[in-house]
């Protein structure tokens, strides 16, 4: 029991950094569970399974189990914590400072820029020639119409539109 109540204390204060860190950017609760919600949902049909939800846990918890036993150490967590410091601390000061922890940030916002525009390559570059032609474009812009067009009217009455807005924040987030 104890040795549970300090795994779970050790994940807590691995989330504080991120959460600090967040809150000095004036991150909102609603953009961070949006956030969160995109990257459990790995298939992207917008929505979180139980096999999505355990497989990204399972996956971050064989990152911490470092010897492979099946469980977490308080030293394995001690080892995941100096990890992530020295990560933060880029000067190697022993302590972190506001630069570092813009910088830290600044740094995840653009690999989720690169993630982003990856998969908008993806979707939208069908014949794969690493270039998004209007054609392109036009057909997965009319596939999304002609899919909330749901009585087939040619368009898109207030009830249609309203339905669609929250599909396509799902769609164009992430």
């Amino acid at each position: 029991m104890k040795r549970k109540l300090i795994i779970g204390s050790m994940i807590a204060a691995l989330a504080l950094p991120t959460a600090v860190l967040a809150a000095k950017d004036g991150d909102r609760k609603g953009h961070h569970s949006k956030n969160m919600f995109e990257q459990l949902d790995a298939n992207k049909d917008g929505e979180v399974s139980l096999e999505e939800m355990t497989s990204r846990t399972t996956e971050k918890f064989e990152k911490l189990d470092k010897d492979g036993d099946g469980t977490i150490s308080v030293d394995e967590m001690s080892v995941r914590q100096k990890e992530f410091f020295t990560k933060l601390d880029t000067d190697g000061s022993g302590t972190i400072s506001q630069e570092e922890a813009k910088a830290f940030k600044e740094k995840k916002r653009e690999m989720k820029q690169e993630r982003r525009a990856s998969r908008l390559m993806e979707r939208f570059d069908t014949n794969k020639d690493g270039k998004i032609s209007r054609e392109e474009y036009q057909a997965i812009v009319m596939e999304r119409f002609d899919t909330a067009d749901s009585k087939g009217a040619g368009f898109l009455t207030i009830e249609e539109v309203t339905d669609l807005a929250p599909k396509m924040g799902k769609k164009h987030s992430g």
